[in-house]
């Protein structure tokens, strides 16, 4: 009966004992699994910003393009042309009220800056001119797919050019 007892209390703390190292054993492996997500929360925020960083440049670099060429403006063609050598799928070409006049898909042309909650984000644009921005991936006004846009004034502040990524190109979200 001795022998029994002390073995039903030897598995009692061996049952303890191998619990608690479960439970610790859990709760370290479930800080490394929160770490490591912290961390590629953390990555793909520096991504996106870089993303953005890299399609205002490209924004920039359209702009620097057509103001060195003025009769690719109104060039469909041309202008699809450039969207595809800087790796863009659209190029939209804004007049200082904030309305799409020329680009590289003529069905948007009419839009403007109160079309849309979408479009809307760029109003800013309108009363500073120093500004250029990149939005989040956001639904577009007009078809609801998922886009980003970067969007600058051109040197002279006569126009603003924007440049749309589909969600295809940076497939983050």
């Amino acid at each position: 009966m001795i022998i029994v007892i002390a073995l039903l209390l030897e598995a009692s703390i061996l049952k303890y004992v191998n619990d608690k190292n479960a439970h610790r054993t859990s709760k370290v492996l479930l800080d490394r699994v929160i770490t490591v997500l912290d961390k590629n929360d953390e990555s793909r925020n520096e991504l996106i910003e870089s993303l953005k960083d890299d399609y205002i440049v490209r924004a920039k670099a359209v702009s620097y393009m057509i103001d060195a060429d003025p009769a690719v403006e109104y060039d469909v063609k041309e202008l699809q042309k450039i969207a595809k050598l800087m790796a863009v799928d659209e190029i939209h070409l804004f007049d200082d009220q904030g309305t799409i006049y020329s680009g590289s898909a003529p069905r948007y042309f009419g839009y403007n800056f109160d079309s849309g909650t979408q479009m809307e984000y760029f109003k800013p644009m309108l009363k500073d001119k120093s500004l250029t921005m990149c939005q989040d991936v956001t639904p577009n006004t007009a078809e609801g797919k998922k886009m980003m846009y970067a969007i600058t004034w051109n040197e002279d502040g006569t126009k603003m050019l924007q440049v749309e990524l589909s969600q295809r190109d940076f497939s983050m979200k």
